[in-house]
C-alpha cells in the first residue's frame, strides 16, 4: 500500500461497510458499487427493510434486547392488539347507542352527564386500583399482564351487550341500568390500565436488560408504542369495512366472541412464554424444588422454569417438584400482629446469625405452647425480617421456608419430632446447600442482584431481641 494513502473501513448502523481512502489531503469513499439493475433493486429492498427495523425495533437490535423479543414482545403482542382493536369497534358502536345516538329523545346534556359519570368511575378506580395492586405489579408481572387482558375483554363484552340489557324486551327493567353498565365498563378499563401499565413496565425492563450488551428502556417502549399504534390503525381500517356488515345479533356476537377468544389465546401464549430472569416467590420455590429433587448439579434456566410456572398462582403457595401443594408462607409478616391471635414462641437462637426469623402459624399447630406440639395441617409459615435485611436474606428465608415444607411433605405430614425440629433440620440443609444453589442461579442466567419476593414494604421489621436473662440478639420487635 502506498504510504501516502490511508484506508479506513467503517461499518454503519445498518451493517453496511464503507471504505474511505485519504490521499494528499483528499478523501474518497467506496461503497461497494451497485452497477446492475438487480443490485439497485436489492439496495432499495434493503433500505426499506432497514427503515422498518429502525421504526419498529429498538436501536441496536438484536444485541440490545433479551432473546425472544421478536416473537413474544412484537409478533404476539401485535396480533393481540389487532384483535382488541377490532373488538373495540363493536363495543364503541354499542356505547354510542348507549349515549343516545339514533334516539330522538336524547340530548347533548344527557350524554355529557354520562361522560362525567364514566370519568368519575375511571378516576376513582385508578386510585383504588393503584393502592390495591400497585406493589404486586412488578413481582407478579405475568399474572397482572394477563389479568389486564381479561379486564379489557370483559369491558368490551359488557359494552357490546349494552343494547340487549337496555332494550324494552329485556326481562329485567332496572332504572339506571344503562348508566351502571357504562360506569362498570369504565372501571374495568381503568383497572386494565393500572394492571397493564405496571406489568408492562416490568416486562419492558426485562427485555431492555439483555444478558450481554446494553439496552434502552425508553427507546424500547417508544418503538413498542409505534408498533401497537400502526396495528391498531390497521384494525380500525379493517373494522370499518367489517362492522357495517354485522347487522344481526348472531353475526355481531359471533364475531365478538371470536375476537375475544383469539385475543385471550394469543395473550396467554405470549405471557406464558415470557422468560423473566428475576426471582419472585413462585419461581424461587420451583427452582429450589427442582434443585432438591435429586438433580443438585444444576438449576433450571429462566427458559426451562417458564414452562413450569403458573400464570395464576397464590404468591405464597409452595409446591414440590411434581407440582403438589405442600405449604404456604408469608414474607414480611409482623410478629406483633401474628402473636395477637395466640402465643407463638419462635426459636430465636436458631436465627441469631440470620436477618430473618421463620416461624409456624398457630393455625397449623395442635398447640403453640406445648413443647411436643404437632402439625395438624400443611405448614403455614411466616417470615419476619430483621433490620438491615437485603435481597439475599429474603431469598434465603424463602428457600428455608420451602425446605421446611419439603421436610414435612417427605414425612407425609407426620414428621418425627416437633415442628421446631423441622425448622432446625431445614436450617442445616439450607445452610449447607444455599451457597451452591445461589452460584448455580447466577450461572443459569438469573438476575440475583434483585429479587421480587416482597410485594411492598414488610408489615414489621425486627430491630432487636432481648431475653429475660439479659441476653441480647440483633433483632427485636419494635
Amino acid at each position: 500500500m502506498n504510504p501516502n494513502v490511508l484506508s479506513v473501513v467503517e461499518r454503519d448502523e445498518s451493517g453496511y461497510y464503507h471504505q474511505v481512502n485519504f490521499q494528499d489531503g483528499k478523501s474518497h469513499t467506496e461503497n461497494g458499487g451497485h452497477n446492475t439493475a438487480t443490485d439497485v433493486a436489492k439496495k432499495n429492498t434493503a433500505y426499506i427493510s432497514d427503515m422498518l427495523v429502525k421504526i419498529f425495533l429498538p436501536a441496536g437490535y438484536p444485541q440490545s434486547v433479551t432473546p425472544g423479543i421478536l416473537l413474544l414482545f412484537q409478533v404476539l403482542n401485535a396480533c393481540q392488539a389487532f384483535c382488541s382493536s377490532l373488538a373495540g369497534l363493536l363495543s364503541s358502536r354499542a356505547v354510542l347507542e348507549g349515549f343516545g345516538v339514533g334516539d330522538a329523545n336524547a340530548t347533548a346534556t344527557r350524554a355529557l352527564l354520562l361522560t362525567i359519570l364514566q370519568d368519575v368511575s375511571t378516576r376513582l378506580t385508578t386510585i383504588v386500583g393503584g393502592y390495591w395492586v400497585g406493589s404486586s405489579l412488578y413481582p407478579e408481572a405475568k399474572t397482572y399482564r394477563f389479568v389486564a387482558d381479561i379486564l379489557i375483554d370483559a369491558a368490551i363484552v359488557l359494552e357490546t351487550f349494552l343494547p340487549v340489557f337496555t332494550s324494552p324486551s329485556f326481562p329485567l327493567q332496572i332504572p339506571g341500568l344503562r348508566i351502571c353498565i357504562l360506569c362498570i365498563s369504565s372501571s374495568l378499563r381503568s383497572m386494565c390500565g393500572v394492571s397493564a401499565g405496571g406489568s408492562k413496565a416490568a416486562i419492558t425492563l426485562h427485555f431492555a436488560t439483555p444478558t450481554s450488551g446494553t439496552g434502552d428502556v425508553g427507546d424500547l417502549n417508544a418503538k413498542d408504542s409505534s408498533k401497537e399504534t400502526i396495528l391498531a390503525l390497521f384494525g380500525m381500517l379493517l373494522g370499518s369495512f367489517i362492522v357495517p356488515h354485522l347487522t344481526t345479533s348472531t353475526s355481531t356476537y359471533g364475531m365478538l366472541f371470536l375476537l375475544v377468544g383469539l385475543h385471550l389465546t394469543i395473550n396467554y401464549a405470549g405471557v406464558k412464554g415470557l422468560q423473566l430472569r428475576t426471582l419472585n416467590r413462585q419461581r424461587a420455590a420451583i427452582a429450589w424444588a427442582k434443585y432438591r429433587s435429586g438433580h443438585e448439579q444444576y438449576v433450571l434456566t429462566p427458559a426451562q422454569l417458564s414452562i413450569e410456572e403458573r400464570i395464576f398462582e397464590s404468591p405464597g403457595m409452595i409446591r414440590d417438584a411434581l407440582g403438589q401443594i405442600i405449604g404456604h408462607c408469608t414474607i414480611g409478616s409482623s410478629l406483633s400482629e401474628i402473636s395477637r391471635s395466640s402465643a407463638i414462641i419462635p426459636d430465636i437462637d436458631l436465627f441469631s446469625k440470620k436477618k430473618y426469623i421463620l416461624l409456624f402459624d398457630s393455625q397449623c399447630l395442635s398447640s403453640s405452647l406445648e413443647p411436643g406440639c404437632t402439625l395438624n395441617r400443611r405448614p403455614l409459615l411466616h417470615i419476619c425480617l430483621k433490620e438491615g435485611y437485603g435481597h439475599l436474606d429474603q431469598l434465603e428465608a424463602w428457600i428455608h421456608a420451602a425446605e421446611v415444607c419439603r421436610v414435612v411433605a417427605e414425612s407425609h405430614g407426620k414428621p418425627s419430632g416437633t415442628p421446631f425440629d423441622c425448622l432446625e433440620k431445614a436450617y442445616r440443609q439450607v445452610s449447607r446447600r444455599f451457597p451452591h444453589f445461589f452460584d448455580a442461579l447466577q450461572s443459569a442466567g438469573w438476575r440475583t442482584s434483585e429479587c421480587a419476593l416482597l410485594t411492598g414494604p414488610p408489615r414489621g421489621v425486627l430491630t432487636s431481641i432481648e431475653s429475660t436473662n439479659g441476653h441480647k440478639s440483633n433483632a427485636k420487635l419494635e
